[in-house]
């Protein structure tokens, strides 16, 4: 397996999961983790085993509480599936995710987990 910088790995996984959840949601739905969150759970001195990852969801139409559910539920899964595929040196298990929402009409909304 090929060994690759946490920039890197940011990157392949953010390309995947927006694809995933294209593919299973509708094109109308966009993500983007943030990246500065993303590097310093890597990064920090203070090692722990879990950690929560803030993530950016763009939407085209109104999202329901349940989608929104299924939504937080696959990309929580799929995120800690891809992370043990492609970053076995960096690997922490993502438990929460911190969701920042905007759609179409420039609604902002702020949900945690």
């Amino acid at each position: 397996m090929k060994d690759y910088s946490i920039s890197k790995v940011y990157v392949l996984l953010n390309k995947v999961l927006n694809t995933l959840v294209k593919r299973k949601f509708g094109k109308h739905y966009s993500i983007r983790l943030n990246s500065l969150c993303f590097i310093a759970n890597r990064t920090n001195g203070f090692y722990s085993h879990t950690c929560s990852e803030k993530i950016t969801l763009k939407s085209l139409k109104p999202i329901e509480m349940n989608e929104l559910l299924l939504i937080k539920e696959f990309l929580l899964f799929n995120i800690n599936t891809v992370l043990l595929c492609i970053d076995t040196v960096y690997y922490i298990e993502v438990v929460k995710l911190d969701f920042k929402m905007v759609s179409s009409n420039n609604y902002l909304f702020i949900k945690q987990f």
